[in-house]
């Protein structure tokens, strides 16, 4: 069965935090927590490896919020941008050429990944969904891609110029390793 992607996505809210601390990055370069002149740096890096990874493997690794929208509705909606997050301070919204729908006119089924809405009946109209994935801020996310994040942090902050001089200028491959193992679709 296919399943029609949305006709366009969009980041509403961007994550509050990183799913690994500059601590950690600090201790995976070999700095001491004390020595704070690379603190912006670092947080930069983890934000960029962290959208690397989303990017590469199609998932989202913190609580991010999205608005996918459905020019024609299908009477299944597949959430891209997975997993799926939904809780008290993580609502999902959804709305028909404009008005918004009740529980009872869908099903989520937030054990399929990526994340699936069932209509109720199919609306043959414009579908707009706002809805979070990733991982609540603070919760584990796992350990492969934890692993992955650290080692591009590492490179990238050991690389950090125009032209690499002590090491290879690509990622390492236990990076690309890590995205392999970890992929939900076949990509990275």
């Amino acid at each position: 069965m296919t399943f029609p992607r949305p006709d366009t996505l969009r980041v509403l809210t961007w994550p509050e935090s990183e799913p690994v601390s500059v601590e950690d990055a600090k201790h995976q370069i070999g700095l001491q927590p004390d020595q704070t002149d690379w603190d912006g740096l670092l947080a930069d890096k983890l934000a960029a490896g962290r959208r690397l990874i989303e990017t590469r493997l199609g998932i989202t690794l913190v609580a991010t919020e999205y608005r996918a929208t459905w020019r024609e509705s299908p009477k299944v909606l597949r959430l891209p941008a997975p997993p799926l997050l939904v809780s008290s301070g993580y609502p999902i919204a959804i709305a028909a050429d404009g008005a918004e729908l009740d529980e009872e006119d869908y099903e989520i089924d937030i054990d399929a990944f990526p994340g699936e809405v069932t209509l109720a009946k199919g609306l043959g109209k414009k579908v707009v969904v706002n809805y979070w994935g990733g991982v609540e801020p603070g919760d584990p996310i796992c350990p492969m891609l934890r692993s992955a994040l650290l080692a591009f942090v590492d490179h990238a902050f050991n690389n950090r110029g125009i032209v690499a001089t002590d090491s290879a200028i690509e990622l390492p491959q236990a990076f690309e390793t890590l995205l392999a193992a970890s992929s939900w679709n076949g990509g990275w």
